[in-house]
């Protein structure tokens, strides 16, 4: 419990906070910082899918001129990989002051005359 006590200890900022933590803290028996460690090293690869767009025209709508067409379309649609932090595309390999990528959905309706 003594060792569990000062990892937390040492985990508040000078205005008395708490700093950012991963939840492997209790584990890693660490009693300060350790920034240069590689004991929070993960496999980071990672396959994503950004951007999927689907559209489709309907030609001649009643045997006329007119035309329809619906699109949809979705950014960051997934992720996989075996990463347990919140982005595996991360450009200096620390994850802890970053926003999660939002997921964004767009759907369209476009007619002619």
């Amino acid at each position: 419990m003594l060792a569990f006590q000062s990892v937390y200890n040492s985990v508040y900022s000078v205005f008395g906070n708490l700093n950012n933590i991963t939840s492997m803290t209790p584990d890693a028996g660490f009693s300060n910082a350790q920034y240069l460690s590689d004991y929070y090293i993960q496999n980071a690869s990672f396959f994503r899918m950004d951007c999927m767009y689907l559209e489709y025209t309907f030609p001649n709508v009643r045997h006329t001129k007119t035309f329809i067409r619906l699109s949809a379309s979705v950014q960051n649609a997934f992720v996989i990989t075996p990463y347990k932090g919140l982005d595996p595309e991360i450009a200096n390999g620390i994850d802890s002051y970053q926003y999660p990528r939002a997921r964004v959905f767009m759907a369209g309706i476009e007619a002619g005359f």
